[in-house]
């Protein structure tokens, strides 16, 4: 190819075509870069870099071609540097673009420093080369993403690249571009298809067992196979306890076991923890926990135990939908050992696992329950069959024997203070007939305790009972108690086998222990049947309401006391007669709708039930009407005169009162609304309606939260607005409190009040002071109120400004502080004639700012408060300069007469008569 590429030298396109050419015949990415730094160097350039970069622009593969000396030619080297620095000189690129290509200016003195680490070259004449000029390249593949950087510097002929030379350079770099964007196409596609591959072959061998470990030993398998991994970890995590178990771990094909330990905060905890993969160990891996202000390192512990340590690991969690089954890991003793593909990978096949270990955990469980109920029906049936509690707690031993592959059982019944084990099989048969004590056995902490036991280490158990220990040689022991609806009466045990029990096996043993119960329970209740039914004839004529049993001819054929006391007679009197007219009258209609009634009752085979007044009207019956098996029905009935009389004078007494008043059920729909409650509402279909179709919006959360207070049992006081059928709003006061009924919350009584026109008074009387407020500032004239001992009690601004004193110096001082001590006797008079109920008015002096004599024009009304006055009200108006004025014109009017005067005694003497 060298050879063509020297023979057209002097052709511009022969020369491009082989050199297209020839990168499309390369077998590799790697021999097309080697083409194409061959061939730049053909093309004229002596020092030709090319290299290949990852996303975060780092160098993965460099080629150069033309010197060896990368100083022979030009003099500098150019500087080989990370990803990082080259993201921030893209941004400074765009200057120097030419086209496809970037032409960096030798003489730009970032460029020198950039590109060469030198001084900037003296600027030439444009087409002279320049010992620090380059010619930079971008590969992009498909997506613009930059695959790569071409390098040209030191052409041949000592000039800078032609037009046409700039076409041919972008030629050989677009293409090789697209053809290393293809060859990483192809490679791509290539590796997902042999991972798509090995994904199926890993899950079709998980899914061929229904064996949890044989699952998890081919999950080891399969991700050693996928991955560079030396060693491969599956923990199971246990995040409530913080407990990781580890029931598989390999080191380079060996098999290592390792017991139960905490879970720490390695990489199997953080993967258990939040559900997402880790992978440590990795350049972009790590930089992107940096990034998450996450620890970049974590404890390996957890993966690699005491076999050493790893630079590289991945964890992934095995999760069937949002369950975690556990956490696979894979670690090496090398960094960058594990990619993003490699994660993808692992996940995928973490949960095709998870699914099949899932799916073997059913099957187990299932196995473990299918045998449980099988031998659960046995027993269900042995007790429904016998009533003799011997046979049926041996067959009951038997069977817990078998199910949790024990030694022996015994079932031990409380009486009173101690345990007695009244039956007993296998190697616990030397116990039966033992008597324990309830607080020094393990038997009684059982049933004091009502709660399932579960001892592993018999001999140091605190509450370890010696006779039973020296009987049976217990180790180990499961026991759970027998309960019944009247409480624990005893509990169930099983004793000894040679792996340890488990809270599931305590289940099982809890499950044949309510069988034990039921049969016990049966047992007893046999035995006292004919007491009961003794009792429950005692209980018959005991009964506070009437009960009859009737025929289908509606006579009474049974009946107890209450029934004949109602009647008017007695038992024997009541029986065989017809019961219509024996309670309710010969003559009564309603005789006929009890036959209704009981006739409805037997064709529907359901109780029916019914209010019915008797013949005189005086008494009022509520009847419940029920069919009776053997034929005929049962009637009970009561009396209920006294109940309907008071609850038709509550209903009166709340259809009488002026505040509405609703009762709404926990639905938050109002139950019941007397008439207030419609006309405050104006509507009458207000039952069956929600509070919150009532409420105005912005009193939703009070009503809410005030409800839920009330239905807590707490009386509640507050106002709201609330939306009239006719959209208006009005303002209520509301008092509400629980509704119990039967020792119940069932609802809340509320009482509401409109307080609308009243808020509305109220907020006009504030209104008014403050209007009357800001009058009383705004004066000129002074204003004050003053009490009977003449203290001022109020003072406006412009009293304020007169004296020049302080409010608070005026407050509660007596008024002659500002009144001139030559004046105070008549100051005095005055607040005796204003609080004698007379109006006043008069000039006085008082004392201005900085003390200086005033003269005021004072006007005083008395206010009146029940006939009598509490205050003095006055009004003083500055008249100083008024009166200086006055006095002035009267003292020139007295000058003037004066010199009139004057005037004509000299015209008298002059002319004399």
């Amino acid at each position: 190819m060298s050879s063509s590429l020297d023979t057209h030298r002097t052709s511009s396109t022969p020369v491009l075509a082989d050199v297209l050419d020839a990168l499309d015949r390369a077998d590799s990415s790697a021999a097309r870069v080697h083409v194409a730094a061959n061939a730049l160097v053909t093309m004229g350039f002596e020092r030709v870099v090319i290299s290949l970069r990852d996303v975060s622009l780092n160098v993965t593969m460099s080629v150069s071609a033309g010197n060896a000396d990368p100083t022979g030619v030009t003099g500098y080297a150019l500087q080989p540097l990370p990803g990082s620095v080259w993201r921030r000189r893209l941004a400074q690129l765009e200057r120097f673009r030419v086209g496809d290509l970037y032409l960096l200016d030798g003489s730009d003195p970032w460029v020198a420093r950039e590109f060469f680490a030198a001084a900037a070259s003296p600027r030439g004449d444009g087409r002279t080369w320049l010992p620090t000029d380059l010619v930079l390249g971008g590969l992009y593949g498909a997506d613009r993403e930059l695959l790569g950087l071409v390098k040209l510097a030191a052409p041949r002929d000592g000039r800078r690249p032609t037009e046409s030379t700039r076409r041919d350079l972008s030629s050989v770099v677009r293409h090789l571009a697209a053809r290393l964007a293809y060859d990483a196409l192809r490679s791509l596609a290539q590796r997902r298809s042999e991972r798509l591959q090995r994904l199926q072959e890993a899950g079709a061998a998980m899914a061929r067992s229904l064996d949890e470990h044989e699952i998890l030993r081919e999950l080891a398998r399969q991700a050693t196979r996928a991955t560079r991994a030396e060693g491969v970890t599956i923990g199971l995590p246990d995040l409530d306890h913080d407990l990781l178990a580890t029931p598989l771990r390999m080191v380079r094909g060996v098999e290592r076991s390792r017991g139960v330990v905490r879970l720490g905060d390695g990489i199997i905890a953080e993967v258990a923890r939040t559900g997402r993969p880790v992978r440590v160990g990795d350049r972009d891996a790590d930089r992107a926990r940096e990034k998450a202000g996450m620890a970049p390192h974590l404890s390996t512990y957890d993966v690699m135990g005491d076999s050493g340590s790893a630079a590289s690991m991945l964890a992934v969690p095995l999760l069937a939908g949002i369950h975690l089954i556990g956490v696979l890991a894979v670690h090496a003793a090398s960094t960058e050992v594990f990619s993003a593909d490699d994660e993808e990978m692992l996940a995928t096949m973490g949960s095709q696992a998870a699914t099949a270990v899932a799916n073997a955990r059913r099957y187990a469980e299932s196995e473990r329950e299918r045998r449980q109920t099988e031998a659960l029906a046995d027993v269900a049936r042995a007790v429904g069959e016998s009533l003799r509690l011997g046979e049926v707690l041996r067959l009951i031993l038997r069977h817990s024997v078998s199910l949790l592959g024990v030694e022996g059982a015994c079932v031990a019944l409380r009486h009173d203070d101690y345990m007695h084990i009244v039956a007993a099989v296998g190697a616990a048969d030397v116990l039966a007939g033992v008597h324990l004590p309830v607080a020094g056995s393990l038997l009684g902490k059982a049933v004091t305790e009502n709660q399932r036991i579960v001892s592993n280490d018999f001999g140091s158990d605190p509450n370890l009972s010696r006779t039973v220990q020296r009987l049976a040689q217990i180790q180990r022991t499961a026991i759970a108690p027998l309960m019944t609806a009247g409480g624990t009466i005893g509990a169930i045990s099983v004793i000894n086998r040679e792996r340890p029990f488990t809270d599931d096996d305590a289940r099982v043993l809890q499950r044949l222990a309510d069988h034990v119960a039921v049969a016990i329970v049966n047992a007893r209740l046999f035995e006292e049947v004919e007491r009961a039914t003794r009792e429950w004839k005692v209980a018959f004529d005991a009964i506070a309401s009437g009960m009859v049993v009737l025929d289908d001819a509606l006579v009474v054929r049974r009946c107890n006391a209450r029934a004949a006391e109602l009647c008017g007679g007695t038992i024997a009197e009541l029986l065989g007669q017809p019961f219509g007219p024996s309670l309710l009258g010969a003559h009564a209609a309603e005789v006929a709708s009890l036959g209704t009634l009981v006739q409805r009752s037997l064709a529907e085979g359901v109780p029916q039930r019914e209010v019915v007044r008797d013949e005189s009207g005086e008494r009022l019956f509520e009847f419940l009407v029920a069919p009776h098996p053997a034929g005929g029905c049962v009637v009970t009935f009561d009396d209920v005169t006294s109940v309907h009389r008071l609850t038709e004078r509550h209903r009166r007494v709340l259809e009488t009162v002026t505040d509405a008043i609703v009762i709404t059920g926990l639905d938050g729909r109002i139950a019941f609304a007397n008439a207030a409650s419609n006309a405050l509402f104006r509507t009458s279909e207000l039952v069956g309606q929600h509070v919150v179709a009532l409420t105005a919006p912005d009193s939703l959360a009070e009503v809410a939260e005030r409800e839920r207070a009330a239905r807590a049992g707490l009386q509640q006081r507050y106002e709201c607005e609330v939306v009239c059928a006719d959209g208006a709003r009005r303002r209520v006061a509301i008092s509400s409190a629980p509704l119990v009924e039967v020792g119940q919350v069932t609802g809340t009584v509320a009482c509401l009040r409109d307080i609308t026109d009243q808020r509305a008074g109220a907020e006009a009387l504030v209104r008014s002071e403050a209007r009357y407020e800001r009058l009383f500032e705004s004066a000129s004239d002074g204003i004050f109120t003053v009490d009977p001992a003449g203290r001022f009690l109020s003072v406006n601004r412009g009293l304020l400004v007169a004296t020049g004193l302080m409010r608070e110096s005026l407050i509660g001082m007596p008024y002659a502080m500002v009144v001139d001590p030559r004046d105070h006797a008549l100051a005095q008079r005055l607040l005796d004639q204003t609080f004698a109920g007379e109006r006043q008015r008069l000039e006085l002096r008082y004392l201005g700012a900085q003390g200086v004599p005033r003269v005021g024009a004072i006007t005083t009304s008395p206010i009146f408060e029940g006939g009598v006055v509490v205050v003095g009200l006055g009004i003083v108006r500055d008249i100083t300069d008024e009166e200086l004025a006055r006095a002035t014109s009267a003292q020139r009017e007295r000058l003037a007469n004066a010199g009139e005067l004057s005037q004509g005694v000299a015209n008298e003497l002059n002319n004399p008569p």
